[in-house]
């Protein structure tokens, strides 16, 4: 093989390898979770029933995020829960994505002038 043949195949060779070593050092991906709130686990709003005290709740899932008075002397608890993921992601500087999914759940127990479990529902 010839002297000059070797110094046209070696740019071609240099590029290519150079090229691998940046693919593998500028992709990113970064995700972050923010979590606020209190998330109440199905197997536990499943134990949440009518008849249940106050006190009863409490000690079941905690102290709630809201508490507010209804007509006819009726009280409503909520346990809300927001869990937000961020991802982002970038190759060289050419391209950059970012993409944020929220998850939100409301758990609600109504109860009466008693201060017993009428109800227990999601939103």
């Amino acid at each position: 093989m010839k002297l000059s043949h070797c110094f046209r195949v070696l740019p071609f060779i240099a590029t290519s390898l150079l090229g691998l070593g940046v693919v593998g050092c500028i992709a990113t991906n970064n995700t972050n979770t923010k979590i606020s709130g209190k998330a109440i686990p199905d197997d536990i709003f499943a134990q949440i029933k009518p008849g249940q005290t106050k006190e009863a709740v409490i000690e079941l899932v905690g102290q709630p995020s809201q508490k507010a008075n209804v007509e006819g002397g009726s009280e409503v608890w909520k346990w809300n829960y927001t869990e937000t993921k961020m991802a982002e992601n970038s190759f060289i500087v050419l391209f950059e994505s970012t993409s944020t999914t929220t998850s939100k759940q409301t758990t609600v127990v109504e109860f009466n002038q008693s201060g017993v479990v009428t109800k227990a529902s999601r939103e």
